[in-house]
């Protein structure tokens, strides 16, 4: 049974898939570092930005669930599922993503950020 709203359900998934933005970055920032880039600044100026962008707006999510008596316990993998166990105002609800589901949401949540489309 769902116990919350779809606001609700929403600002449980960016609490979920702002860390792994933030895991994926940091992996790119580190492979920026790691090649032989002649102005590697900007890209470095331009990920760190955007890594400071998704840490305020998880910030902000975290205010808001703590507002709306949300809980979002830490993840357990499974072969294709990651699963979440959620506390909504007391009730309790188990979430499971595809972990492609996941991948896709962050590809979609990066090209945000970037501010870049694909046609």
């Amino acid at each position: 049974m769902q116990y919350g709203s779809e606001e609700e359900r929403s600002l449980i998934e960016k609490f979920v898939m702002y860390p792994i933005l933030l895991t994926v970055f940091n992996r790119d920032l580190q492979i920026i570092y790691g090649s032989p880039f002649k102005l590697r600044q900007p890209y470095v100026a331009l990920v760190e930005q955007i890594m400071n962008q998704i840490s305020r707006d998880l910030f902000d999510v975290r205010i808001e669930l703590r507002k709306r008596r949300i809980k979002v316990m830490d993840a357990r993998r499974e072969e294709d599922i990651t699963e979440y166990e959620i506390f909504i105002r007391g009730y309790r609800e188990i979430m499971r993503f595809p972990n492609i589901h996941l991948k896709n949401k962050a590809e979609t949540l990066m090209l945000s950020y970037l501010q870049v489309t694909i046609e």
